[in-house]
């Protein structure tokens, strides 16, 4: 309990607003054969994606995004779904629906080919609108760390956020959050960047972004200071692409 609180504190601290991210989070992942992944796909599409609309009409899930990678990966997942509450109704209200169809689909032909894994999260840093830029897409960013969460997520403000919004100011990035998973001993990450690009041309433009950003960086002594010992903070691990197929 203490480090959803201490989570809680570090959101503030760090500036974002709960109207954007939610006081809590639920990343959930799915992975299936390959010969299952266009049976998972339609069930994203017309079983998972309008029980998510019908929960956020009724003001029962604050904002929802259903992400599907665009190539096959054995070492991954193959959908992203990422799940924001403004509070405990919300999350509760998700409980009820995942004992039922858990993970929100409820199609028997892919239980056998199925797995989730359903992280609760804290998103505790943002930038840009969680919706409303046309054909975004997205690169998802898993990290593990060493160090506190407070002194990762001190990291993340005087390290990583200058860089994201280096890159929004470049015109290649829409919006970013970062998120903490809340009990992350045995999960597959600890921290997740989702970095939601200025569609395929923004996406392109990543590498020259992120060089020229960093070169304007490194005038900065903190920012200089952080990029030398990341290392010691944090191992990336392997990123993957992703096209939203519903999400408001």
């Amino acid at each position: 309990m203490w480090f959803g609180a201490l989570l809680i504190l570090l959101f503030v601290s760090l500036g974002a607003k709960a109207s954007e991210c939610g006081s809590q989070s639920l990343i959930i992942s799915y992975r299936t054969t390959p010969a299952g992944r266009p049976g998972l796909l339609d069930a994203l599409r017309t079983r998972l994606a309008p029980r998510l609309e019908k929960l956020r009409a009724r003001d029962a899930l604050s904002h929802y995004r259903i992400l599907f990678s665009r190539f096959v990966d054995s070492q991954t997942w193959d959908a992203l779904v990422i799940l924001e509450f403004r509070n405990d109704v919300q999350s509760t209200a998700w409980r009820h629906v995942d004992q039922k169809t858990p993970g929100g689909i409820d199609t028997k032909n892919l239980a056998a080919s199925l797995a989730l894994e359903s992280t609760v999260s804290d998103c505790v840093g943002h930038g840009g609108p969680l919706s409303g830029n046309p054909d975004p897409v997205y690169m998802a960013i898993p990290y593990d760390y060493f160090v506190s969460p407070a002194e990762y997520a001190a990291y993340a403000r005087a390290y990583v956020e200058p860089q994201t919004n280096g890159w929004m100011n470049a015109g290649a990035l829409n919006a970013y959050q970062l998120y903490m998973a809340r009990y992350p001993a045995g999960r597959s990450w600890m921290s997740l960047l989702l970095l939601a690009y200025h569609g395929d041309a923004g996406l392109n433009e990543r590498n020259a972004v992120v060089a020229a950003t960093r070169k304007s960086l490194a005038t900065n002594p903190e920012w200089t200071a952080r990029a030398q010992g990341k290392q010691h903070i944090r191992a990336e691990k392997a990123a993957m692409i992703a096209d939203m197929i519903a999400g408001q």
